[in-house]
């Protein structure tokens, strides 16, 4: 279905300049901009290779999130690697290559009619759309007030944590949370939990958490147990936005 949405759109052509190692098992590739390509924070594209080294059930496009910001100009995607032909053919990828991108489309965007605090719960991978928007705040530097708890197993495998660090101190009224599930180190004396974002880790960190807008990405599995959480704070649907890994949700148990 991608790929036929893919085809059916106006693609752009990027050229990679240089990939990076961004965490354990996670690359960051960094493209050529083209002058007309126009995106919000929090967005995402369809990028399709031009030809896969391995045989791919979902072909060779994949949605992904954009990783930099509207400022910047390059553009930027993140990705865990993985046994998929789409993935081990972009760990191939060499500076000079060139892949396809539809325009960036998406509703995951920060809202511009009001500054209510915003709060990101984000599991893995999806930290891109979060570092993206996190990213085009600092740029302009915004004054609302950002918290974002990133769930991961192990410090290691926490995406951009280094930049999320640097966020912190030049982002007025940015907290981040690191919650590591599998980590025996011990927790550090603030915004470092262990275990699995909970009711009592948001009451810990936040005030007035029915008014506050939140933002959710993960598999399908986390964004279900977020939302149930926040419900049971009496949070409006209408105060969250969600964006699912797609393809990730466990079968149903028959």
């Amino acid at each position: 279905i991608i790929q036929e949405r893919a085809e059916k759109q106006c693609m752009y052509t990027l050229t990679l300049k240089r990939t990076e190692d961004v965490a354990d098992g996670t690359r960051l590739f960094v493209f050529n901009r083209p002058t007309d390509f126009v995106y919000k924070a929090g967005q995402y594209c369809a990028v399709k290779l031009p030809h896969l080294i391995e045989t791919d059930p979902k072909g060779p496009a994949r949605s992904l999130s954009i990783a930099s910001a509207p400022q910047d100009e390059e553009l930027c995607f993140a990705m865990r690697s993985g046994d998929s032909g789409f993935k081990k053919t972009c760990w191939q990828l060499k500076p000079g290559d060139t892949v396809e991108a539809t325009k960036a489309v998406g509703f995951f965007t920060e809202p511009e009619d009001n500054d209510r605090p915003i709060v990101f719960l984000v599991g893995g991978i999806g930290i891109t759309p979060a570092l993206s928007i996190l990213k085009e705040a600092d740029k302009r530097g915004s004054t609302r007030e950002y918290t974002l708890f990133y769930a991961n197993r192990y410090e290691k495998d926490a995406t951009f944590h280094e930049e999320l660090q640097q966020l912190t101190q030049s982002l007025s009224h940015f907290r981040y949370v690191t919650v590591l599930s599998k980590s025996e180190a011990p927790a550090a004396a603030e915004n470092d939990e262990r275990g699995y974002i909970t009711r009592t880790m948001l009451e810990k960190y936040l005030s007035d958490i029915p008014s506050r807008l939140y933002y959710m990405v993960g598999s399908g599995e986390f964004i279900d147990a977020m939302e149930a959480i926040l419900a049971s704070f009496g949070v409006m649907k209408e105060q969250c936005f969600k964006d699912p890994f797609t393809g990730l949700r466990k079968p149903a148990a028959k």
